[in-house]
Formats: structure tokens, C-alpha cells, sequence
């Protein structure tokens, strides 16, 4: 089956290394749209409906949000995948994981490359996780999007009150009893989600701060959160932990 696709990027070099890239290791992608601004892109989108848009998030000095918002519409006028091909920025990198959308690193990796190609395959729109994203990076409502094997599931950030490795996947326990198991690593996890009062105070577990109620000492020690679980407390966190809730 083949696959048509568009690559917006402002410079012409980098479009045309992709193309090559494309071409060589991912013969189905064709044909192969170009565009250097976001109008000139969403004419194309709309007029072609290709299945993927490989889309710089840096577009000479402009993020892209009006595509970006309109492609993460509850009733977007495209629904194909999109895939962020990117110089290694921090923060929109970020924002790019918590929405778990695709994303390639400049210069594009062929491996990589396939990869992104044959999961855009399955056919998923983007519009949903593109919302997440338009979010964080307009500092607006916060929320992740999880993957699961029941699929894609976007929540609140502050709904989450914890998080259990198990294995290489993620226990997540929200709000109102609901567990989604992820299959991403704690680690993960943890570098998403300290920066929003998030604190790993055993290698099990992560927990939202806001969520605890009552740090207690004996039997080892342990948090005691909203839902009245009880988390152990490894002792080497024991002191991070009690400047943390000291904070609050």
C-alpha cells in the first residue's frame, strides 16, 4: 500500500534530505509533498490528504501553533499522523513526549526513520495527542497522554496521585480508582512528571506530592495518600521527602 506524505520544513536541505531518506528506505512513502510555511502546508493538507506530515516544530522563528491547533480540532478537516522531525530542542522535545507523538532528531536516523514510518502505518490520527501538545506548549490545562494496550488515553496531570514500575511497564493509579498500565519505564515517567510536583521516593514508585496526606516513620516508613494507599518510603528518600512536604 503506498503511502503519500508531506514534509513542511523551511529549509530546503533538510527537505530534500528527508526525501532521499524517504525514498531509499521507505519506498511505499510516495508521493511526496513539500511545503516551507504553514499556509502553503495546510493547502496541501486539505487539497491532497496525505496519511503523514513530517512537520518541523520551528518554522523560521514560529511554532506552527496555528496548524497545530487546527489539526488537533475535536473534528480536524485532516486526520492523518503526524511526525515531528526536529533539531534537539528541550522544550518542545518535552512537550513532544508528553503527548507521545513520533518524533525524528535532525539529522533524521534511517532506523529511526522506518520505525516512525511502519507505527504511522497502523493508521492512527494524531489529533487527540496533538491537543496535549498544544497545550503544554502554550502552558495551558497540563495532561500525558498513556499508551496502553486498550489504546491511547489523555489525563489530567494532577489526577494522577501515583505511579508503580512494574517490570518495564507502569502502573498508573488515578483519581477515582482508575489504573491504566503503560508500557514505558518508571524512568520515563519520572523525568516527565518530577517537574510538576512529582517526587520518586522509593525505585518503585512515584507519587504525586499534592496527593499526600501524612508521612509516617514508623514500620520503615511510608506516605499514606488521598485514596488511603500506603507507599513505602526507601531511607535514602527519606530526607528529600520530609524537605519536600516541608515546602507544601
Amino acid at each position: 500500500m503506498a503511502i503519500t506524505a508531506l514534509i513542511l520544513d523551511d529549509e530546503a536541505q533538510s527537505r530534500k534530505a528527508l526525501q532521499g531518506k524517504l525514498a531509499l528506505f521507505c519506498p511505499e512513502v510516495q508521493p511526496i509533498l513539500e511545503a516551507s510555511t504553514v499556509d502553503e502546508a495546510w493547502g496541501l493538507l486539505l487539497g491532497h490528504k496525505p496519511h503523514l506530515l513530517f512537520l518541523d516544530i520551528h518554522l523560521s522563528g514560529e511554532l506552527g501553533f496555528d496548524l497545530l491547533e487546527r489539526l488537533s480540532s475535536d473534528e480536524p478537516e485532516w486526520s492523518g499522523a503526524v511526525i515531528f522531525v526536529t533539531a534537539h530542542d528541550a522544550y518542545a522535545l518535552r512537550a513532544i513526549k508528553f503527548s507521545a507523538l513520533d518524533y525524528l532528531l535532525k539529522p533524521v536516523d534511517p532506523e529511526e526513520l522506518v520505525k516512525a514510518v511502519r507505527k504511522a502505518e497502523e493508521g492512527l490520527s494524531s489529533a487527540p495527542s496533538l491537543g496535549v501538545l498544544v497545550d503544554h506548549l502554550k502552558d495551558r490545562d497540563r495532561k500525558l497522554v498513556i499508551a496502553s494496550s486498550e489504546g491511547m488515553h489523555i489525563v489530567r496531570i494532577q489526577d494522577i496521585m501515583r505511579c508503580e514500575s512494574t517490570s518495564n511497564y507502569t502502573q498508573f493509579f488515578l483519581r477515582g480508582g482508575k489504573k491504566l498500565l503503560a508500557s514505558r519505564t518508571l524512568k520515563e515517567y519520572e523525568s516527565l512528571l518530577t517537574p510538576h510536583h512529582f517526587e520518586r521516593i522509593h525505585k518503585s514508585h512515584l507519587v504525586n506530592m499534592d496527593c499526600v496526606k501524612r508521612y509516617v516513620t514508623a514500620e520503615g516508613g511510608y506516605v499514606i495518600l488521598e485514596d488511603d494507599s500506603h507507599v513505602p518510603v526507601a531511607n535514602r528518600k527519606k530526607e528529600t521527602l520530609v524537605a519536600r512536604l516541608k515546602a507544601l
